[in-house]
């Protein structure tokens, strides 16, 4: 059995998509999505005035406080704007408002900054769209270069009174634990203290969160390049099974 964490939204698809792999998962939610409510007025008014700048999408969870704060503001993208998302499952999301959409090969934050139109950036106006207290990465990489950035918070994780599980856990059977950011990881962490959780093999998205799991005492971390469900099932068939 493996562990994996998801945030509410995607536990569902996680657990179903894990399951017709073939592969025995409980996939835990430990935290909900809260948009802001002005998410969608904040971006269009944005682009409205810097057309021609950058949009960068860290999430589908930004994607979705777009979608479902735009009831009473028509968003457009027009195509002097250059859309970028962290990942294929965000540049899909992104596909009801645009389909033109840059998503780097590495589908991480070092993906993001390593894109040429953002390797030099200076004076550039530049949007990036996250949630409350989560990666900084972009934003601090970005600002050193002398981008001209501004960053909306448009989502806000907060935690569930307790863990949703999409079936219970055998400790006993574990044989790794997924977490594809160091929020969620550190999240599972705190849940479940009484647990070994440093003995079990990890699979993460990035070095950067590989490392913050070293520094908690854990030793066997791999790493998939990709966050997306087909990517880290077929990065456990080749080698976990």
């Amino acid at each position: 059995m493996y562990l994996v964490t998801r945030p509410e939204p995607k536990q569902a698809a996680s657990a179903n998509a894990f399951a017709q792999a073939g592969l025995n998962a409980s996939v835990v939610a430990l935290q909900r999505i809260q948009h802001d409510p002005h998410a969608a007025a904040n971006v269009t008014e944005w682009v409205n005035q810097h057309s021609t700048g950058i949009l960068i999408v860290t999430s589908t969870a930004a994607v979705e406080a777009l979608r479902n704060t735009s009831e009473h503001t028509n968003i457009q993208l027009p195509a002097s704007l250059h859309v970028v998302a962290v990942g294929k499952s965000t540049a899909k999301a992104l596909g009801v408002f645009t389909n033109a959409v840059i998503t780097p090969e590495q589908e991480n934050s070092d993906g993001v900054l390593s894109l040429p139109r953002l390797r030099d950036c200076a004076d550039q106006r530049i949007l990036l769209l996250k949630g409350k207290g989560g990666r900084t990465r972009i934003q601090d990489e970005l600002l050193s270069r002398g981008a001209r950035l501004t960053i909306f918070d448009v989502y806000e994780r907060k935690p569930l009174a307790a863990p949703v599980l999409s079936q219970p856990i055998d400790w006993e059977a574990i044989s790794g634990i997924v977490a594809t950011s160091g929020e969620q990881a550190q999240c599972l962490i705190n849940e479940y203290k009484a647990q070994p959780l440093s003995q079990f093999r990890w699979l993460t998205v990035s070095e950067r969160i590989a490392e913050q799991l070293r520094q908690q005492g854990i030793q066997q971390v791999g790493i998939c390049p990709q966050a997306n469900d087909p990517s880290l099932i077929a990065w456990i068939k080749d080698n976990w099974e």
